[in-house]
């Protein structure tokens, strides 16, 4: 398979007149959890030459494309990327930290992680994460069934809330590490065991609902929330961030 996203990946760099800055792995299958038939969640990051920044009219900064083969490929323009980081857009810091490359720029991700890093703000991520966690909840909630992939985005978006408030750093990508942050054993083996079966299912599979594991994923968004909102706001550095664009469109292969 990654022949073939890598030679994917070729293709649109032809047919867009881009250059992929880097290509990596996301979704459930760099989370750690995915399921038999779960898809390819590929995310890259891309310039353009130096003439179309330019251009009196407004060039694209997002490229999207049909799901085919389970290959789903979203592509963001550098400048876009710098825009998002300014707004604290977690999927940036997922990218970065993806555990699955298809294409790689050692010292263009490693610039960009400092970046990420020297603009990080502990306030809005957390915020972010417990945003999904309520809306996980609520497609859940006055169910007898849920389906199981939606229990680990609520697990996973908790626990990474949970990292950023208790540590202040940009959490893991990977849930296997946030979930070093669950201090009870019982529901450690439970969980293990939910990751066990989802292995071995369908992106469709149903359990039953779990009261107890739910209930614990509710109780820590409310203490989270409540923590989150007296960290303290950062101000942004536009400045940082406008020489690193100009930066790197300049140093167009």
């Amino acid at each position: 398979m990654k022949t073939t996203i890598l030679n994917k990946l070729r293709q649109i760099e032809k047919d867009e007149n881009i250059e992929i800055l880097f290509a990596v792995e996301s979704g459930s299958r760099a989370w750690g959890f995915p399921s038999t038939d779960s898809d390819y969640d590929i995310r890259l990051i891309y310039r353009r030459k130096i003439s179309d920044y330019l251009r009196i009219e407004p060039i694209d900064d997002f490229i999207d494309f049909k799901i085919v083969d389970e290959l789903d490929f979203k592509a963001w323009d550098i400048q876009k990327v710098l825009r998002l980081i300014l707004k604290s857009n977690s999927s940036i810091v997922e990218y970065l930290q993806s555990p699955i490359h298809y294409i790689t720029n050692k010292e263009f991700e490693k610039s960009l992680l400092a970046i990420v890093k020297s603009q990080f703000n502990p306030r809005k991520v957390s915020m972010h994460y417990l945003g999904i966690t309520t809306r996980k909840l609520i497609e859940i909630e006055g169910n007898k069934e849920l389906k199981l992939k939606h229990l680990f985005y609520a697990l996973r978006s908790v626990l990474s809330a949970k990292w950023v408030i208790e540590k202040e750093t940009i959490p893991p990508m990977e849930f296997k590490k946030l979930a070093h942050l669950i201090d009870d054993n019982f529901l450690l083996d439970k969980i293990e065991n939910y990751l066990k079966i989802k292995a071995n299912v369908d992106e469709s599979y149903l359990i039953v609902k779990d009261e107890e594991l739910l209930n614990w994923i509710s109780e820590l968004k409310t203490e989270l929330k409540a923590k989150a909102e007296l960290i303290s706001k950062i101000e942004f550095d536009k400045e940082l961030i406008n020489d690193f664009f100009l930066d790197t469109i300049r140093n167009e292969n």
